[in-house]
């Protein structure tokens, strides 16, 4: 295990995938993105790597015909609980044409994921932008949780669980607030494990932001 300090902050980072120059500059710039340098390492034990890429490929799902990798695997440990970062690699190779040519050029595209196991079980429990349908939809069959105090969330996004009344008493105003303050997040519960990610194409600054989201959930497992 390597631990990042202030003088060699990049330099234990895989940042080339395909394009060199192009995928160092995403990679890098969504390490620099962090914020808590000085509270994460950057894994480079195969068998926890290897776990990791077991616990999203669980969680996540990976599009067909691609192949899903961990470009670089960080690893957090607060007062709050222990948590991950990944920057996750989904490789297509050269897609075949509908005349069946094989493209010249590969396609993939960079992913971040955040996970970590919590305390309490969640059960089934999913969320993500809502829609203009989910609110129509809403008013008839009432599956969408909102919670008082918290118009913004619950105006943003969608949420739906098979442990509600645990759910309503993990999730604070905190952490309501926190994920209100973004865009574009899908979280999802599968009994302890918790994962976030984003309904958007890569950007320097989901790393960020996940790091932000789980700093301030309150039921993390150590």
């Amino acid at each position: 295990m390597v631990t990042v300090s202030s003088t060699f902050k990049s330099s234990m980072l895989n940042p080339i995938a395909f394009d060199e120059e192009y995928d160092r500059e995403l990679l890098e710039g969504s390490f620099q993105a962090l914020r808590h340098h000085q509270q994460l390492e950057i894994v480079d034990d195969e068998e926890e790597y290897q776990r990791a890429l077991r616990i999203i490929t669980d969680g996540l799902t990976v599009p067909d015909y691609a192949t899903l990798s961990i470009q670089n695997l960080f690893r957090y440990v607060f007062p709050n609980g222990k948590f991950y970062i990944a920057q996750c690699l989904f490789d297509f190779g050269y897609p075949t044409s509908s005349n069946r040519g094989a493209s010249y050029d590969r396609k993939y595209y960079f992913h971040i994921a955040g996970f970590a196991e919590l305390k309490v079980d969640l059960g089934n429990t999913f969320m993500r932008s809502e829609t203009k349908t989910d609110k129509i939809v809403g008013r008839f069959f009432g599956n969408d949780i909102d919670f008082d105090g918290t118009a913004k969330f619950n105006d943003k996004y969608y949420l739906v669980s098979d442990k509600k009344e645990t759910l309503e008493s993990c999730f604070d105003r905190q952490f309501f607030n926190t994920i209100a303050k973004y865009d574009n997040l899908m979280l999802r519960v599968k009994q302890k494990q918790l994962y976030i990610t984003f309904d958007t194409d890569f950007h320097v600054g989901h790393s960020r932001i996940v790091e932000d989201v789980l700093t301030n959930c309150n039921f993390l497992a150590s």
